[in-house]
Parts: C-alpha cells; sequence; structure tokens
C-alpha cells in the first residue's frame, strides 16, 4: 500500500495543516488555562505545582502528532500580552488555592524562547512574577535552546527546568514525525543546558507513529536511557494519542496504532527500574487506552501511586477485557 503521507518535510508539512480541522482559535481577549497537580520533586519531596497554558502564536514547526495548534493564534499577540497572562493566571491562583505551590509550569503550545511568541522584552516582567516559586518549568523546542535561556535564567530567583520534547531516540522516526530536529540538536542542546546548571526534563512518547506494537517498548525504554544520559533529571512518558485528521489517515493506513495501557504499564516499569531519575507516566484521559469496567479504574490508581512514589507495585490482573493479550 503506498503512503499518502509526503516523504518531503517541506510537503509533509503543507499536507498536515491541509487536514486541519475547523474551528475557533483563541484571540488576545482568551485567557489562560489553569491546572494544579503535585509531583515528586528532585529532592524526594512531593511539589504542589501549577501549570499555566498561555496562549501564544503557533509554534513554527507542525509535528504529524500535533494538536497544540488548537490552543493558538495564528499570529504574534501584542507586546506585552505574555506577561498580562500570567499575572491574571497569578491572580485566579492566589483567589482559588490556599495550597502553597512549590513550583509553576509555564506551557504554551510551542517553545517559551521562541521569541516570536514570548518576547526577551518581557522575560524581566515574567521573572518578577515568578519570584514566590522555588522552581520554573518551561517548554522550549530543542534548536530553540540558546542564550535566550541564560538571559532568563539570570533574571529568575529560582531554579530553572527546561523540558524538551525528544518523544523518540531514532533520526528517522523523528524526521517521519515532522520534529524538524535530530539526536545530535538535542544533545547539543541538553549540553547547553548542562553547562548552564540548568535543569532538564525530557517528554518520550509511548508508541508514536511509525512506530509497531511490536518494538514500542523497547523503543521507549531505549529513548528513557538516551534521555537520561544526555543529561535529563525527569521523563514524562506520554502514551500517543490520535487527536488530530492526520493522525487518522496514518491509523488507516496502518502506520499508527494506539498504544494499550499495557503497553504504557510496561515502558513505564522498565523506566523505572533503571532508577536513573524521575519519571512520570503520563495520566490525562487515561480511559481512552482502557475501556474495561473490571480494572480501568484500579490501573489508573496503580499509575497514579507509582507516579508518586517512583516504584513499581503489583501488576493489576484482568480476566475481563483484552489488555493483557
Amino acid at each position: 500500500m503506498q503512503w499518502s503521507y509526503p516523504q518531503n518535510p517541506s510537503k509533509r508539512t503543507r499536507w498536515i495543516r491541509s487536514l486541519r480541522e475547523a474551528g475557533e482559535r483563541p484571540d488576545a481577549s482568551s485567557l489562560p488555562e489553569l491546572l494544579l497537580e503535585h509531583e515528586i520533586g528532585p529532592t524526594g519531596r512531593v511539589c504542589h505545582s501549577a501549570t499555566v497554558f498561555l496562549i501564544n502564536r503557533e509554534c513554527p514547526w507542525t509535528c504529524v502528532m500535533c494538536d497544540l495548534w488548537k490552543n493558538t493564534s495564528p499570529g504574534s499577540m501584542p507586546a506585552g500580552h505574555a506577561t498580562e497572562q500570567l499575572g491574571k493566571a497569578l491572580e485566579r491562583l492566589d483567589r482559588e488555592t490556599s495550597t502553597r505551590l512549590h513550583q509553576i509550569k509555564i506551557y504554551n503550545s510551542g517553545s517559551f524562547f521562541d521569541s516570536g511568541a514570548i518576547r526577551p522584552a518581557e522575560y524581566k516582567a515574567i521573572a518578577r512574577l515568578l519570584s514566590r516559586f522555588e522552581r520554573v518549568i518551561v517548554e522550549c523546542h530543542p534548536r530553540l535552546i540558546n542564550e535566550r535561556v541564560t538571559m532568563f535564567k539570570g533574571l529568575l530567583p529560582c531554579e530553572l527546568e527546561v523540558a524538551m520534547g525528544l518523544e523518540i531516540a531514532c533520526d528517522r522516526t523523528l524526521g517521519l514525525m515532522n520534529k524538524r530536529f535530530t539526536l545530535a540538536d538535542y544533545t547539543q542542546a541538553s549540553k547547553f543546558l548542562h553547562e548552564a546548571d540548568i535543569r532538564q526534563r525530557a517528554f518520550i512518547m509511548v508508541q508514536p507513529p511509525f512506530v509497531t506494537p511490536e518494538n514500542a517498548r523497547n523503543l521507549c525504554l531505549q529513548s528513557v536511557q538516551y534521555a537520561f544520559q544526555s543529561g535529563a533529571s525527569c521523563i514524562s512518558l506520554i502514551p500517543t494519542r490520535a487527536q488530530n485528521t492526520a493522525m487518522h489517515v496514518l491509523q488507516s493506513e496502518g502506520l499508527f496504532s494506539k498504544p494499550s495501557i499495557r503497553c504504557l504499564e510496561q515502558c513505564f516499569r522498565d523506566a523505572l527500574e533503571l532508577k536513573q531519575g524521575r519519571v512520570f507516566a503520563d495520566l490525562w484521559d487515561l480511559e481512552h487506552f482502557n475501556q474495561c469496567k473490571s480494572c480501568s479504574e484500579k490501573r489508573s490508581i496503580r499509575l497514579s501511586r507509582m507516579n508518586d512514589l517512583q516504584v513499581v507495585l503489583p501488576e493489576i490482573t484482568c480476566n475481563n477485557c483484552l489488555c493483557l493479550r
């Protein structure tokens, strides 16, 4: 069967964008989303955390699996908009939570150090707003790790951590996913962060497109090992979801299949057993991967506790579903 998916990167980008679903996108009047959560911090202490989803311009890259563009503006926001959004989000946090927050994640459906999204002229004002936290975590594409990172770090009175989407330690698959970076780019970015004394976390996908179920577990473990060897101190495992039309086409052509809950469990176990750093399984929309009424909740609770304890717990057995077959 011949793929409809283009092999040329520029044609691939146009193909992905041509399949985007119609719908309203946020504008300058839209307010950022907030999420309260907790995770085990670098010292083993429970860190209460807030995540602010800023609204910025669309990411300049076009990954085939990405649906984050739905939360972005087609063009750049006005000067000062990121600072204004963050200020409003922090005011809302003050009103809605009495829990002391140790860290904050600022995610903007793209890269914090994309100067077309968050202008360097705003770094000082943003850093001032963040002075109450012990740690600030931002996301960034490996090819945008440069002097802007150290500029922002120098303005913060607290620790900075940068999250990068490694996704998979395979150049061929990264290319097919339209990630627009290589493992050499990732290694260079990791080295830059290490030399600047900046913590790094990595996002790794469980069974991304162009990876067969038979190879998913081994490739995930190899990717986790690569991220740790590159200097990551924290890894998030994200089961791959088909959240856009491009992914649905890949699925119909046999180029993507949704990972099973069993696959996520095995990958999480493998990563934890390395004992090289913190590992978290992304549990958002977990029922999408296991709809068995007999074991779905038990599996979710187990994975959540493993996130909190950072140890492998006894497996859940179930005779009423296909997740183990």
